[in-house]
Parts: C-alpha cells; structure tokens; sequence
C-alpha cells in the first residue's frame, strides 16, 4: 500500500484526543464519527446526571495550551473540581473538537476489513477508505452488559443504563433498577425524580458511597489520600502517575487488579438523592425473568437463607455496567475479530496498543485489560494518544 493513512474511528474523547496528537506530528490521517455522540445521549436523557470522575482528570487531550475541561468552565463560571455535570462535558468535547479536529467526518464506519497489508473501511454512508493502520477507540459504545438472566426479556422491557433515550418516559411506572454501582444508583434518582417509582435490587448486603474529597487537603491528607484523576488512594495515584508500568505485569495479575480495583459505589453528591427515597432490596439476586403480557415477571432471591419471591414491574433498568468483549464490536469483519489475539474476551495489545494484527490498535475502555483500569476513564487519553502518536512516528521497521 502507499503512503501511510491512519483512520481513527470514534470522536469521542480517546479519538479527538488521537487526531490532535496525530496532526500535531504530521501523521496523515482521518477520523470517523459523530463528535462526543455517547456522552451527549446520556446527557440528554435526563437532567443532573455528573461525571463520577474529577474535572480535573477529564480532559480530552491535546498538545496545545488551553484545552483542558477547566480552561473551558472557568471562563464559563462552571465546576472545575466536583461534580461536573455530563451535559457541560459533552458540550466541551464539541467545543474541544470544533478548535482542535475541525476535520473530523461525522459519519459512522460500518465495516472495516483486510486488504493486503493494510485496511477497507466502508463508511455508512457507502464510502470506501483504504488505510494503513486503523485506531477503534469508540470507547464504551459496544459494551454494555446485560446479565444473562435478563436477555431473554423482549426488547420493549429491558434497557441498559447507557441506552435509556429519556428516564422522563418512565413516568408512572414501576422499575427495577439492578445494581449497585453509580449507573444503576444514578438511574434510581433519576426514575424517582421523573415521577416513576423505582426500585433497587442490589446483589450485596450493602451500597458503598464514595467520600467527599477535600479541596483543600491538609499535608496529612496529600500523603496517605493523595488525589488523582482516579480518586483519593495511594493505588489511585501509582496507576496515574505511571500508567505504562500496568502492562508489564503478567496478565493473571492484570486480571486481577481489574477486578478488584474501585468496587462499584456511588458518588457523595448522589446519595441523597437515593437514600430514603428509593427503595432498596440488598442480598438480593435475580434468578429469573419473563415477560408477562407487557410486564415483567421477577424471581428474586434474598438473603443467607435463600428465600424466593416474585416482583412484576413494568420495566427493568440494567446498571450492571460494561464487559469489553471483541466480538461485540460488529464493524470489525468476522475474519478480522477470529484473528485477534485475546485476554479473556479483550484484545491483547503490545507496549504501542497495537493488537496481534499489524496496524490494528485499540484505544480506551477496550485497552484496559493490557492497561489497566485508568484506560477505562477519560484520564487516560493523554498517556493513550502520546504514545500512540509517538509510534507511527517511527519509521516503518522500527515500530512496535
């Protein structure tokens, strides 16, 4: 193939951050998608919906001055520490990409394939790209889980957290929300406040919220609750202060810091909006569910005895958060996905994020199981597209 054409896919903050850092070394490329697409749909379904994460520690990045979430709210008089509201983030992402990735094409790829040592793309819109390399950093889009017990419920009855349109158009009905993360207990405040009467059933025999963090730590506080992007911990700060040294773990201890690292809890500024306001069932498990005429018919397990009940609501909100899983992303060719060397269901990426496919890189949640748990959040962005950008500035047979 000739000369090198790079095509990221996804604008959203991994993609914007990859086009800003590419462009800025000259590295010929283009970049797919509708700008900020996922955070503006979950902005939009309902109101005082905020970034668990710090405003601080959620830039899209760039290597131009100027470009951080703080530069665009201080002038605006809008949160720079927490909570930072999802609406005000999206409108920084388009704001981000408008000054920095004017370029990008607002259209969705719909397929993507070999061809020879490089790529096809075939857009939506019947286009077709050949590049030499592709980026898939459409962070979460592809990724949402939805327990087995659950799928066999009609689409009409069962939603995803992340693929509610509108929680206003719940208003009267009964819902049980599962989980117990900020998702599920997010969705539970926001059933309430549209005037639906949820109902929370989370597997644990407690919620765990967050604490406030000070704005204002004392020296005491710095050294043993050091702050990061990713919360006050000292684990916290390691991972954000060297995000690359995650990767050489061996993989059954990458496993396993994914797994246990920030258990599901709720945000400080959320737990009044949930506690004594919704009701909420703990030690409780779904063992069955069925569709009942256009109801939901639930078998609920609870307690150390194991106990049984049913429970029929309208509706069933699943905040049982994401799963990356390389099959799930159904632009990727059949032949493309089959080849992809794997960690569990994740691709295995080497130091470049570049999978087991020459030229085929993966950027963001779908990066976390070689990475770690900071590739999940936007925070790792920066770290993502300088070392990307860095690698496919090497000449041809000295990159990763």
């Amino acid at each position: 193939m000739g000369k090198q054409l790079v095509a990221i896919i996804g604008g959203g903050p991994y993609g914007l951050s990859l086009a800003s850092h590419l462009a800025a070394r000259n590295i010929a490329h283009r970049i797919f998608g509708q700008p900020m697409a996922f955070w503006s749909q979950i902005a939009s379904a309902g109101s005082r919906r905020y970034l668990k994460s710090y405003c601080f520690g959620t830039n899209i990045s760039s290597p131009h001055p100027g470009a951080t979430f703080a530069d665009y709210n201080e002038p605006l008089g809008l949160e720079t520490f927490e909570p930072c509201s999802i609406a005000n983030f999206a409108a920084y992402g388009r704001w981000f990409q408008e000054r920095h990735v004017d370029w990008i094409e607002p259209v969705d790829v719909a397929n993507v394939s070999r061809r020879g040592q490089g790529y096809r793309l075939t857009l939506d819109n019947g286009d077709e790209v050949e590049a030499t390399g592709v980026i898939v950093a459409t962070g979460l889009s592809n990724f949402a889980k939805v327990p087995h017990v659950l799928r066999a419920l009609p689409g009409p009855v069962v939603t995803h957290t992340a693929r509610v349109d509108s929680f206003a158009a719940f208003q009267g009905l009964e819902v049980a929300v599962i989980g117990s993360g900020q998702s599920a207990l997010e969705a539970a405040a926001l059933l309430h406040e549209a005037g639906a009467s949820p109902r929370l059933l989370v597997r644990k025999p407690s919620t765990l919220w967050m604490t406030r963090g000070s704005r204002t730590p004392t020296l005491w506080q710095r050294v043993r609750w050091p702050i990061s992007a990713l919360g006050g911990s000292p684990k916290s700060w390691a991972l954000m202060q060297v995000p690359g040294a995650f990767h050489r773990l061996p993989a059954c201890g990458r496993a396993l810091v994914l797994k246990n690292f920030l258990p599901p809890e709720g945000a400080w500024w959320l737990r009044e909006r949930v506690e004594a306001l919704v009701p909420t069932e703990h030690d409780t498990a779904v063992v069955e569910a069925r569709a009942i005429g256009n109801r939901v018919s639930l078998r609920l397990r609870q307690g150390s005895d194991g106990k049984e009940r049913e429970l029929l609501v309208d509706h069933v909100i699943a905040g049982t958060g994401y799963e990356v899983n390389v099959e799930r992303i159904s632009f990727l060719a059949p032949e493309l996905r089959s080849t992809i060397a794997r960690q569990g269901s994740a691709p295995r990426l080497d130091s470049s994020f570049q999978s087991s496919i020459p030229g085929l890189r993966f950027a963001g949640p779908a990066s976390s199981m070689s990475f770690g748990p900071v590739f999940r959040f936007v925070a790792g962005a920066e770290y993502t597209a300088r070392t990307i950008a860095a690698a496919l500035s090497r000449p041809a047979g000295a990159r990763a």
